[in-house]
């Protein structure tokens, strides 16, 4: 398969996995390419995928956001520190699931343990990087990055 039928399929995947691992309502915008440096603004959860497909799958969206998602999904307010935790395990329960469809799909990943990033940051180090803009009902908007790494 070529790299951007495995790009593709990925990003299909990715929202797959977000539809059937979060149970609110979500509108997918268009996906688009960006450059480095990528400019991380709030919270964002990382997790490293090796495999067919070297790179990273972030997760990025408001604190507030994050808190009303795990509200939702764990029947409980997720505030203060609890919020950076959520943000690690839906990352995980994402890629986690990722791994799974993608390997129906003839793809095979490993991925990492999720790295939680607070605050505003600039990223470098990949070749590609593909933005999903995503909106939960009542949760507000997140952005779906996929960063492809350098590859000779």
């Amino acid at each position: 398969m070529s790299t951007n039928a495995t790009i593709t399929s990925t990003l299909n995947s990715v929202i797959e996995v977000i539809k059937s691992v979060i149970p609110v309502p979500v509108t997918v915008g268009s996906p688009s390419l960006t450059q480095e440096p990528f400019q991380h603004e709030s919270i964002g959860v990382f997790v490293g995928i090796t495999g067919d497909l070297p790179g990273r799958l972030m997760i990025e969206g408001s604190a507030e956001g994050f808190g009303k998602l795990g509200s939702v999904m764990f029947g409980m307010p997720i505030e203060g520190e609890m919020i950076e935790s959520f943000s690690g395990e839906l990352g995980n329960m994402v890629a986690g699931n990722l791994g799974s469809n993608l390997f129906q799909k003839g793809i095979t990943i490993d991925i990492t343990p999720p790295t939680i990033i607070v605050g505003n940051s600039k990223l470098y180090g990949f070749k590609k990087a593909i933005q999903l803009p995503i909106k939960f009902e009542n949760a507000g908007e997140f952005l779906i990055v996929l960063n492809i790494e350098n590859q000779e």
